[in-house]
């Protein structure tokens, strides 16, 4: 007797098992096997339901909110960059310096970044009277992705082989320009 397909769960377990492993291993180094096997379900789902890998992370980022980042915007841009550093680069961020995304591809970028990172920046910095604060927001995304994304590469040596706290106090003059409304 054939089992009765249901689409609704496959898609579930599918975002279960991705976000269980993107958060345990990264994004790279979670496949699209492991993902169906943890899941249940046959890995081609993936491509059907999401259109690959890529969406299919997507899709966990828009499923649930995530932990809030620290207030501080210092130990905010700290955390994004240890993260990086101990998970490797994900789609985010490389999605957001391509010049290769499609416009529906570009807004759900825009609305991620927008909601889990830019806007509680913009709020924080707003509610200190700073001036410009949706774009001061923005620098410092772009910061950390630039940052993250150099790094990665190693095509800036100094920049890569850096231990973060030196990088972190390098950066504080320019951090606290951005978030006190100095520069």
């Amino acid at each position: 007797m054939r089992r009765r397909y249901d689409a609704q769960a496959s898609r579930a377990a599918l975002l279960s098992a991705a976000d269980a492993l993107f958060d345990e291993r990264g994004y790279e180094a979670t496949t699209i096997r492991d993902i169906g096997e943890r899941a249940g379900v046959d890995a081609a789902l993936i491509a059907r339901y999401f259109g690959g890998k890529q969406g299919l992370y997507l899709a966990t980022l828009e499923q649930e909110p995530r932990a809030p980042l620290p207030a501080d915007l210092a130990r905010a841009i700290e955390h994004m960059l240890s993260r990086s550093e101990q998970r490797g680069l994900g789609p985010i961020p490389l999605a957001m310096v391509s010049p290769t995304l499609s416009d529906d591809m570009r807004a759900q970028v825009r609305q991620i970044i927008g909601r889990r990172v830019v806007d509680p920046f913009a709020v924080e910095l707003a509610a200190r009277g700073v001036p410009g604060a949706r774009l001061r927001a923005e620098v410092l995304v772009a910061l950390s992705i630039g940052i993250s994304l150099t790094r990665a590469s190693a095509t800036l040596p100094a920049l890569a082989d850096a231990p973060l706290a030196e990088l972190l106090a390098v950066l504080e003059t320019v951090i606290g320009a951005l978030q006190d409304g100095g520069g």
